[in-house]
């Protein structure tokens, strides 16, 4: 298969250097990367970005205009768009503060195989699954942009919501083009509209129960934490890889639902990939 990666990214360079490094131990021949700067971005991104551009063998460097919009879901959605015209069989979203596993292409390879109807697959550990699950991999009607694959045909389902009448007042918006939509209205933001348009579709996604990548974000947008000081930024970004996860969510002020995985591990994908047959058959 052929993966297009979407990496939005907005301010911390160091958080970025982290996870271009993982996705350049992981990635193959058949990985092409792209930076997506959004407006107003720390320029320590940009330089990032251009140092990976020696590294990985297919980075591209996205830089949005200028816009009023809250939040990062003028940077995804459009950026949905523009990586769908590099081809391609899966594009994921690996935001900045997502750190992928050696493993984690070959285990959205498998898992979309096992289960070729799922919505999306994501390598992350399911943040909206409250009780333990007991098999390898299942399917939950949920969706989170973290880690997240989706095929080329449903991520087209997105681009028509590329609109300023969609980022001008995403609650509105979603009212009223989603007017059977049971999710709560303040969940609207890029992850939200994505997550009505599963629903609309009646889909699900697909998760394990040992993840491939984990969130790291303990400072940004939405997560009033404490940045790390002093050193360059390569310097910080490996002692944000080196971190446990208590020392992470030391530093996470009161979101403390960080789970630090083992990233140099390329686990057997054979669990989940049976665990998903199984499910089939019943």
């Amino acid at each position: 298969m052929k993966h297009t990666v979407l990496v939005p990214a907005w301010r911390r360079p160091d958080m970025l250097h982290a996870c271009l490094s993982c996705l350049e131990a992981a990635a193959g021949r058949h990985v092409s990367v792209v930076v997506s700067l959004d407006r107003g971005s720390d320029p320590g991104c940009r330089s990032v970005a251009e140092q990976f551009s020696r590294r990985l063998p297919s980075i591209y460097l996205r830089e949005m205009y200028q816009h009023p919009y809250r939040g990062n879901s003028c940077n995804v959605i459009s950026g949905i768009k523009d990586c769908l015209k590099l081809g391609g069989d899966l594009l994921h979203i690996v935001e900045e503060d997502v750190f992928v596993a050696r493993g984690y292409f070959d285990f959205h390879e498998a898992m979309h195989e096992a289960a070729p109807t799922a919505f999306a697959v994501s390598a992350c550990r399911n943040q909206n699954q409250i009780r333990p699950v007991e098999q390898a991999a299942y399917l939950h009607p949920s969706y989170q942009s973290l880690g997240v694959s989706l095929r080329s045909e449903v991520a087209q389902r997105v681009t028509p919501h590329d609109t300023p009448l969609y980022y001008g007042n995403m609650m509105g918006y979603c009212s009223k083009v989603f007017t059977s939509s049971i999710i709560p209205s303040g969940h609207a933001e890029q992850d939200g509209l994505i997550n009505r348009i599963r629903e609309s579709l009646g889909g699900r996604t697909v998760y394990a129960n040992r993840p491939r990548a984990f969130h790291a974000g303990f400072h940004g947008y939405n997560r009033p934490g404490t940045q790390l000081s002093g050193g360059t930024v390569a310097e910080r970004a490996a002692r944000i890889l080196a971190m446990t996860s208590e020392e992470m969510n030391a530093l996470a002020g009161e979101l403390k639902d960080h789970e630090v995985i083992n990233l140099e591990e390329h686990l057997s994908v054979e669990p989940e990939r049976e665990a998903l047959s199984a499910t089939a058959r019943i």
